[in-house]
């Protein structure tokens, strides 16, 4: 338990760094300069969101969380599985630019729910 605070804290490191190069690159692909798909930092949120779920693993074997008695953890899970889908969807140069722009919205919005319900850990179904 003594490792649970710095663990905690490099994960919200990641989780913000994941959110801040998501969004980068949806401006990107939006002001026309897909370039960054060429470059080898294309790899970066790649390499950081397997250190966010290796540290979110990390987080459930060393902290007091379990994802099916804490209500909001298991939504969050739920809500990052649906980030991930419209995530990809959102950066697919294949798909029309109003479906990848929805699909942007709606990873925006679950990733929006996802900081909340880790913030806040409310009761959901009381």
């Amino acid at each position: 338990m003594e490792y649970y605070l710095p663990v905690k804290q490099l994960h919200m490191f990641c989780a913000y760094l994941s959110a801040a190069l998501f969004v980068l690159r949806l401006l990107l692909d939006m002001a026309g300069k897909p370039g960054w798909r060429l470059n080898p930092v294309r790899h970066l949120p790649h390499i950081n969101d397997t250190l966010l779920l290796t540290l979110a693993f990390t987080l459930l074997a060393i902290g007091p969380w379990q994802p099916f008695a804490h209500q909001w953890l298991g939504f969050k899970i739920l809500l990052l599985l649906g980030y991930i889908v419209f995530g990809i969807g959102a950066l697919k140069q294949r798909l029309p630019v109003p479906i990848r722009i929805l699909c942007a919205v709606l990873a925006l919005a679950q990733l929006a729910g996802i900081f909340y319900l880790a913030r806040f850990k409310p009761l959901l179904f009381v």
